[in-house]
């Protein structure tokens, strides 16, 4: 089924091809679009991305590496330590809360066999002691497991992310995405310039933004580092590269899921042409990129295109 956003493209779209085509051929409307998904993934900043987090590596961000990765291990520990502390007390007044329960059932049954009437009434008001123990130690034995499930959660939590001491935060990802989008945009508005394109679409503006079990290795660490080698030494190098950008550009709305940047989406940029190929080459250019890396993703998009 053809969503909304889909339809109202194509209306765009066709409104566009319209006005084309009542204009004199000198004066024809050229439009572009551009997969920004895909440009995102392939930007030389991703070689700093770990897809299982989800989050960029602190390499990705300024300043002194060694200082943030010790400051966060630190962090974490001192947090751990702290809840660990919390579990402990939790776990000892859960004791006390048995030892106090076991102490008035002792006590209330020798007050019972105490009794020198031993009878109805006696056994009526044994019962009616016994059910307000139990219900009160049953309240807080259950106030407490919920405490300590808690307590329980967060360090596993908190261990999972001494882990990834070694990267961004949530917060400090968004910000990578975001310089590469700023980067993006710099790059669609040039060739636009270049290639005199009154506007262009985001042909991936029906992203969404969603996480699945699926999770693939991050192959642009590997692509910017030893591409030339790879293709050398291996016949099918470039058919093995080329699928696995493949695999990671279809993986794009799980990767992607920390880029809040509302750029990623945006409907229209400034469809026809795709500049994809042209932005990422604009990109590349600017972060000094080798020509043989420049040239391998020309040729993925002339073989395997965009937005398949």
């Amino acid at each position: 089924m053809i969503s909304g956003k889909r339809i109202l493209f194509f209306l765009v779209l066709i409104a566009c091809l319209n006005v084309q085509s009542s204009l004199q051929a000198e004066d024809q409307v050229q439009f572009g679009y551009v997969n920004l998904a895909e440009a995102v993934l392939l930007h030389p900043f991703m070689k700093d991305f770990d897809s299982a987090p989800r989050r960029f590596r602190i390499t990705a961000i300024k300043g002194d590496h060694e200082k943030t990765r010790a400051e966060n291990q630190a962090k974490a520990k001192e947090e751990i330590d702290q809840a660990q502390k919390e579990l402990k007390k939790l776990e000892e007044d859960r004791r006390n809360e048995e030892s106090d329960y076991t102490v008035q059932l002792q006590k209330l049954i020798l007050q019972k066999n105490a009794d020198p009437k031993s009878g109805e009434i006696s056994m009526e008001k044994y019962n009616v002691e016994r059910k307000s123990i139990d219900l009160e130690f049953t309240r807080k034995l259950h106030s407490l497991r919920i405490e300590i499930q808690k307590v329980q959660n967060r360090i596993a939590k908190l261990n999972q992310e001494s882990v990834y001491a070694e990267h961004a935060s949530y917060e400090e990802t968004s910000q990578v995405f975001s310089l590469i989008l700023d980067d993006l945009y710099e790059a669609v508005d040039a060739v636009a310039k270049f290639y005199k394109i009154p506007f262009v679409f985001n042909s991936s503006f029906e992203f969404s933004r969603n996480t699945s079990q699926v999770n693939i290795t991050n192959p642009m660490p590997e692509f910017f580092k030893d591409l030339d080698y790879r293709l050398s030494e291996d016949p099918e190098g470039k058919l093995t590269v080329g699928a696995g950008i493949k695999s990671w550009l279809d993986l794009k709305n799980n990767n992607l899921v920390n880029c809040v940047d509302p750029r990623l989406t945006s409907f229209v940029i400034k469809g026809g042409v795709n500049m994809t190929p042209a932005v990422v080459d604009y990109i590349y250019q600017k972060h000094e990129i080798g020509k043989s890396h420049r040239d391998f993703i020309q040729d993925y998009f002339r073989k395997v295109g965009s937005d398949k």
